[in-house]
């Protein structure tokens, strides 16, 4: 006596493909670099919203020397013509501030091109900062010899911006092309300068770096996800046979 068997097809995902695998691996990876690239945009985005008055400002550092006057050069922008005014729009204002660590002491800040500071401190005792730590608690300075200046700071013409007095004081300066240098005094020209300097910038560029950011962070993230989610989504349906009883089969339709 023979029996037949009835079988029918039933539904069912046939496994992923090599090319499918390395879709979904490569997905993974851009997914993450997503991933990183939006939390670095939203660090600038709270970096720019914490600044105070407008301004990123670093931590204070003491700079000090038993000579006249301290100086840090490499102020500024190398650009000249239309550059330049592409580079202010990014950096956009500078701000210095100087407080005396002796408070009936005036204090001088000036900025101005470096070849007049060193035309006025040639010759004259002074040390330039040659290096600053990013938390302001280690200064290093290049120390030149000479002697005490001809005249005082606030008698000089040349600064493009300068401040002097006690308490802090406050100069705003607009980034400019070429070489310019920060210079800080006893206002009467007197040695022994000691002041808690830090440098601030309205840095409109972090705006624009944001935006690019964030649009770069969505591009990828979403990118990664669509890599993903089509191997799943278009994976081949392979057939699986079943008997009348709904039982999974081991093969296509036999008699027995």
């Amino acid at each position: 006596m023979t029996s037949t068997v009835q079988t029918r097809p039933a539904r069912g995902r046939g496994p992923l493909t090599g090319g499918q695998i390395a879709m979904i691996v490569i997905g993974a990876v851009t997914t993450l670099i997503g991933v990183g690239l939006l939390l670095a945009a939203t660090a600038v985005a709270v970096a720019g919203h914490s600044r105070a008055d407008g301004f990123l400002t670093t931590r204070p550092a003491t700079l000090a020397t038993g000579s006249y006057a301290v100086t840090v050069p490499d102020v500024g922008v190398d650009v000249r013509g239309p550059d330049e005014a592409y580079a202010r729009g990014l950096l956009g204002t500078v701000r210095i501030r100087a407080t005396g660590s002796d408070p009936a002491k005036p204090v001088f800040v000036g900025i101005a091109r470096t070849a007049d500071v060193d035309g006025y401190l040639r010759g004259v005792a002074h040390a330039d900062v040659s290096d600053i730590d990013g938390d302001g608690s280690d200064v290093r300075y290049t120390d030149r010899a000479g002697s005490a200046p001809a005249s005082g700071p606030g008698e000089l013409t040349f600064w493009d911006r300068s401040d002097s007095g006690t308490a802090t004081r406050t100069l705003e300066w607009d980034v400019s092309g070429g070489d310019w240098t920060v210079v800080v005094m006893n206002a009467d020209g007197s040695p022994a300068v000691s002041a808690d300097v830090d440098l601030g910038g309205t840095l409109p560029v972090l705006r624009w770096a944001t935006g690019v950011l964030f649009a770069l962070g969505a591009v990828f993230f979403l990118g990664g996800l669509l890599l993903i989610v089509l191997p799943l989504a278009t994976r081949r349906r392979a057939p699986r046979w079943t008997n009348e009883q709904g039982a999974p089969g081991t093969g296509r339709p036999g008699v027995g």
